[in-house]
C-alpha cells in the first residue's frame, strides 16, 4: 500500500514539474486583472501593475500576446503585448 501511495505521489509531482516546465517556457508570466474599471497587466510574481489600460473594462481575457477587453457599452477592444509583455499597443475596437 504504502508503495502505491509513493508511486501516485512521485507520478504528481512528475505532473506539476511538467505543468511549471510548460508555463516557464511558455512565457506564461503575465495575467490580467479589472480595478476600477481599468485592466491592469502583471507579470507573476509581483504584486503592483506593470501597465494600466481600457477605461470602462467590464472583463479581460490575455490571450497569448493579445488582451480581450470588454468594454461598459459591450464593445470589443483588443489590446497587443509588446515583447517584453510589459505595455500594450491599441485599443483596436471591433
Amino acid at each position: 500500500m504504502q508503495e502505491l501511495i509513493l508511486h501516485r505521489l512521485r507520478f504528481t509531482l512528475n505532473i506539476m514539474k511538467s505543468f511549471k516546465l510548460y508555463l516557464l517556457e511558455n512565457y506564461i508570466s503575465s495575467y490580467v486583472v479589472i480595478r476600477n474599471g481599468r485592466v491592469e497587466l502583471r507579470k507573476m510574481g509581483t504584486g503592483s501593475p506593470v501597465s494600466t489600460f481600457a477605461p470602462g473594462a467590464t472583463s479581460a481575457v490575455l490571450q497569448g500576446k493579445s488582451v480581450v477587453v470588454t468594454l461598459k457599452g459591450g464593445k470589443i477592444a483588443i489590446y497587443r503585448l509588446n515583447p517584453a509583455g510589459t505595455s500594450v499597443s491599441g485599443p483596436y475596437v471591433l
